[in-house]
């Protein structure tokens, strides 16, 4: 069968186009003989070009993969190939259609959506359309009946990854992403055992019965070799690689045997996000011996209120602490990722984000806007409460650049500020810093110390 699987990464940030979900399905469908392509809208001025690839290539499914912010762009797309070839099957799957099901009602343009991970479901539906048997009574599908959502029974979660091929890097353009970003990112592991109420992972994890199963990993061996792969065929794009997954290593002796094989195997450099909790010197002194030159940490918020009480990250200011100072004390390079604009957090408290990342130091610090994802318990309590503005969120795209939060002009201005400046906030204290290092190498330390006090008076909005 002709598959055209749609991405539209418009304003997106998702790995610059390299979307391992959908790149995952592209491989199992051209495993099954079925003629795919695949096409990356970028901006809303590429949709004719899309309209010429369909009406050229005549394919029998098109299939779109979203997440909430760009599911209008989705509505928009399946809107015009149905109007122009309303014969072609269109199905959408991804983040938003699966904890968010009854977005299925928005539009009658969508034949269905799948929900949770649907690989083998795909292909099941392919099989069923090409008998000309009832596709829409595939597992993991949802589809309108009556006005009504129905929702098909899930499969189980396919417990070993080791069964998938890698995902597709020839079709999906892989290159172009290393090309453009200098690192090759992989994704060796599905799911997070974690319940922080902004993410979507407990919310995908809490579709499933057989929830403990959740996270599941490739095994070391099948990771070294596809990296070994990549590598080969891109050697001179990457800069160093990119391990993505949520956690990574969350069992042991995963972790070690990957190490032991990276050490041996690899010749370049890579980075990883492990949490706090995690942190002790035989982490960092494996991470580091086996190539690793720098750790990702969600600290998310310096207010230990926000963190636990509303983020629900149950971890202390102490507990960041300590893993970045480790992490440091190995050699390691530090990235330090943060939140604001939650419901509930002050301008006070996001200055305690501010100054905790001051405290760590870490060599990159980030920041993001909080986005209200339906189907995560902060993002439904959001949208509960009348808090989100329903109007920008249908045409919105500049997910956590920008809240789309009912707050007074004032708060946005501000939100707006900090994201805007977090970069300039962070950098003139290490400049600072340096500064004062230079004064005390040079026999000034009194000196240096008056200075300290005068440029680092605690942050305050008062």
């Amino acid at each position: 069968m002709n598959v055209l699987f749609v991405y539209p990464n418009i304003n997106g940030f998702h790995y610059d186009n390299y979307h391992f979900g959908l790149a995952s399905i592209v491989s199992v469908a051209r495993e099954a003989k079925h003629n795919v392509k695949v096409t990356i809208i970028s901006d809303k001025s590429e949709y004719n070009l899309l309209l010429e690839e369909v009406k050229t290539s005549k394919p029998d499914v098109i299939g779109f993969s979203s997440v909430s912010s760009q599911f209008n762009y989705v509505k928009e797309i399946a809107s015009l190939i149905k109007e122009l070839f309303p014969s072609t099957i269109i199905v959408c799957g991804g983040v938003h259609p699966t904890i968010h099901t009854n977005a299925l009602l928005e539009t009658k343009k969508i034949d269905g959506f799948f929900v949770g991970e649907s690989e083998h479901s795909f292909i099941e539906f392919l099989k069923k359309i090409e008998k000309g048997e009832p596709f829409k009574e595939t597992d993991n599908f949802a589809y309108v009946q009556d006005g009504k959502v129905v929702r098909n029974k899930l499969k189980n979660l396919l417990e070993d990854l080791d069964l998938l091929p890698y995902p597709d890097k020839e079709i999906y353009p892989y290159k172009k992403t290393v090309a453009d970003l200098g690192y090759a990112p992989f994704f060796f592991a599905r799911g997070c055992p974690f319940m922080c109420t902004y993410c979507s992972n407990h919310a995908l994890a809490e579709i499933y019965e057989r929830k403990r199963n959740y996270p599941r990993f490739r095994s070391p061996e099948t990771c070294i070799r596809e990296i070994e792969e990549v590598v080969e065929e891109y050697s001179k794009l990457i800069n160093f690689i990119w391990i993505l997954d949520d956690i990574f290593g969350l069992n042991n002796q995963w972790r070690e045997e990957f190490c032991e094989k990276y050490k041996k195997r690899i010749k370049k450099k890579f980075m990883v996000q492990v949490r706090v909790e995690m942190a002790n010197d035989h982490l960092f002194s494996l991470l580091k011996d086996a190539g690793c030159f720098r750790v990702l940490f969600g600290v998310e918020s310096g207010n230990e209120k926000v963190r636990n009480e509303i983020m629900r990250r149950k971890m202390s200011n102490e507990n960041i602490i300590n893993a970045f100072d480790l992490c440091h004390k190995h050699g390691l390079e530090t990235l330090a990722l943060n939140i604001i604009g939650v419901p509930g957090e002050s301008e006070e408290m996001i200055l305690d984000t501010l100054n905790l990342n001051r405290r760590l130091s870490p060599t990159i610090s980030a920041v993001n806007i909080f986005y209200p994802y339906r189907g995560t318990v902060l993002g439904d309590k959001c949208f509960k409460e009348g808090l989100v503005d329903e109007e920008r969120f249908l045409g919105f795209s500049n997910e956590r650049r920008e809240t789309i939060l009912k707050y007074s002009q004032k708060h946005k201005k501000m939100l707006s500020h900090y994201y805007d400046n977090w970069a300039i906030l962070m950098d003139p204290y290490n400049i600072k810093l340096r500064l004062i290092k230079f004064l005390q190498t040079i026999g000034v330390g009194e000196f240096a110390r008056r200075i300290k006090r005068r440029l680092f008076p605690p942050l305050t909005t008062k």
